[in-house]
């Protein structure tokens, strides 16, 4: 497979079925009353916990320097939570209000029996195919046969390089040995030297480059090869249930709007990443790891939420169906302009 073109088609699907059942859905939520605040006007959500050594667990301290939550009217609820796999099944069973979910996760849910609807953007992908400083391999074509560490088949991590992949004509799960698991387990494999190689997510994979180890790879640069696609590659976004949202949608917003003015700050200056690097888990002597931030993560920061990142949504999920990482597309869009 070559270059994919999004196609009228497409298009025309997504666009009749926002003015069929998600469209009168939408416009009776958004014609109804918003939910009650709080007596003082605020604004409530059941969110994760702080996620310490992740690649969005900044915000946190931009929000806290910048005073968003205040700002945007928001009293964050801190709810106990796991890793990406726990916060979503808390979010589909209503503990968490809010959590991460990619398109490819929020169509295989709702073609489930759930309904889940990704409001505004959260990252960008950033997960790199890592080997060795001393690897033989120079290309992932090189890598068929070979072990490589990656997260578990329901992380969007893992759908987003195997649909990467197939867009280059390389099947995934078929021409790899994959051993699945979360981040740390798989980090512990690949330093042990029993992986070839590993699909790091940021900020593991700074520190791994900056450790010596190369860069063969990132599966957003895959993406683009496979496509033809200039834009970046949506790895996750701001997810609720339909019916939350439903009477929630004024709370729903200012989330959204408080993480987009969190990236934007970011990228307006990018030292800030570099300031708070102990929020990544990369420690005060690793200069040369906090040295690299700045330049490999304030990319991937999602601070647009626009019909070039739709498009790129609707991209993923139809070619997710071709190639059959996907067996279906959902009824109605798994995403939303509030």
């Amino acid at each position: 497979m070559s270059t994919y073109q999004l196609n009228r088609r497409s298009l025309l699907r997504a666009a009749g079925l926002l003015a069929g059942g998600a469209g009168v859905t939408a416009l009776l939520a958004a014609c109804g009353d918003e939910e009650p605040a709080a007596a003082d006007g605020t604004l409530r959500a059941k969110v994760q916990p702080r996620s310490p050594g992740t690649a969005g667990a900044i915000r946190d301290s931009v929000v806290e320097q910048f005073d968003l939550a205040a700002k945007h009217r928001l009293d964050l609820d801190r709810q106990a939570g796991g890793g990406p796999g726990a916060g979503q099944e808390q979010l589909l069973t209503g503990v968490l209000d809010i959590f991460a979910f990619g398109p490819l996760g929020a169509t295989e849910v709702n073609t489930s029996g759930h309904d889940v609807v990704i409001v505004g953007p959260s990252l960008w992908n950033h997960g790199r195919w890592i080997v060795p400083a001393d690897s033989p391999y120079q290309s992932i074509a090189d890598l068929k046969g070979r072990k490589v560490g990656v997260q578990p088949p329901s992380s969007d991590t893992y759908r987003a390089a195997a649909l990467a992949s197939a867009v280059n004509g390389i099947r995934f799960d078929r021409e790899f040995q994959l051993f699945t698991g979360q981040p740390i387990a798989n980090l512990a494999l690949y330093e042990r030297g029993d992986l070839d190689a590993i699909i790091a997510i940021e900020p593991n994979a700074t520190r791994l480059v900056a450790a010596g180890n190369r860069q063969l790879a990132s599966v957003g640069e895959l993406w683009q090869q496979g496509t033809g696609d200039t834009n970046p590659l949506f790895l996750n976004g701001t997810a609720v249930r339909r019916d939350w949202l439903a009477a929630n949608r004024e709370t729903a917003k200012a989330y959204v709007d408080l993480t987009l003015e969190a990236w934007r700050l970011i990228k307006e200056d990018p030292s800030l990443v570099a300031k708070y690097h102990a929020d990544y888990g990369v420690k005060a002597d690793e200069r040369r790891a906090i040295e690299l931030l700045p330049e490999r993560l304030v990319p991937i920061y999602g601070d647009r939420w626009d019909e070039t990142v739709f498009a790129n949504l609707e991209k993923q999920i139809d070619l997710a169906v071709e190639v059959g990482i996907l067996k279906q597309r959902a009824s109605r869009p798994v995403y939303e302009q509030l």
